[in-house]
């Protein structure tokens, strides 16, 4: 029995290692063409090796201020669409969690996920017109909002379930002692709910900060995204594949620290997710 036990988890962790290996592999060979000259980067068969190193595309973007403001503005509305959600999306589900007698709820939460399943392809045309008429077309208020109106029904049913796994006895023992609905709120629930809170802004600012319909379409040259400037190295002609790749790389950074930053909030928030009312 400790045989089989034992082969079962060396089985278990050689799955795992291959999942893994296959899962960063995309982001290896990116860095990796990051750092080769255009010749290299087409070179058949490709060269895991034996290749100059070169960091002449980093140093192309750095120097190109273009490249600087679409960053700079990638952060911007993602980190504001991200703090809007969260926001806005606590208040909805907290209030869809303590509705346990309302008849509606359960196809309230289906209909919030069919929301977000919706393609947003369908929403863009009457959203643009609807801008253009307004003129908030290329600004960057409406890039924000667009972004939280698509993440909110995501991010409402994600965050709810966190919200229903707190007993309610906490938030009546804070009312005995004369706290009003909204102190409970800020101050009872939410500290205990931030692990999934923090699971959520990982998962809406992921979603954001990848965003290329919204951007290209309601956006301008003024406020251009990273996913927008990277499908400009595109062209009918050739593939930038070296400049790309850096812009890729240097794209995947602000979330990789978000992510090691609040890395123990994000995995205990998961696990209180899993449990379902």
């Amino acid at each position: 029995m400790k045989k089989r036990g034992f082969l079962a988890d060396i089985a278990t962790y050689a799955i795992l290692l291959v999942s893994v290996l296959f899962a960063l592999f995309p982001v290896y060979w990116t860095f990796l063409t990051s750092l080769k000259t255009r010749r290299d980067s087409f070179a058949v068969p490709p060269k895991f090796f034996g290749f100059d190193a070169t960091f002449d595309n980093y140093t192309k973007l750095f120097a190109d201020p273009t490249f600087m403001r679409v960053y700079a503005n990638t952060i911007l509305v993602t980190v504001q669409s991200t703090a809007l959600v969260v926001i806005l999306g606590s208040f909805a589900a907290y209030a869809l969690a303590r509705s346990q007698r309302f008849a509606g709820r359960r196809p309230l939460e289906v209909s919030l996920i069919l929301l977000r399943a919706m393609p947003a392809v369908v929403l863009i045309v009457p959203l643009y017109e609807l801008a253009s008429k307004l003129g908030l077309l290329g600004k960057m208020p409406t890039l924000v909002i667009v972004y939280a109106v698509f993440a909110l029904p995501f991010a409402i049913w994600i965050m709810t379930p966190f919200f229903v796994s707190i007993p309610m006895e906490l938030e009546e023992s804070a009312q005995i002692d004369g706290a009003n609905k909204f102190q409970i709120f800020t101050r009872v629930v939410l500290p205990l709910a931030m692990p999934g809170l923090a699971a959520t802004a990982i998962f809406v600012a992921l979603l954001e900060w990848n965003e290329f319909l919204v951007p290209v379409v309601l956006g301008s040259e003024k406020t251009k995204t990273l996913p927008v400037l990277i499908s400009g190295f595109i062209s009918a002609r050739t593939l930038d594949w070296g400049p790309m790749a850096a812009a890729s790389s240097l794209a995947i950074i602000p979330i990789v620290i978000i992510t090691v930053i609040v890395q123990r909030r994000l995995i205990s928030g998961l696990s209180a997710g899993a449990l379902k009312d």
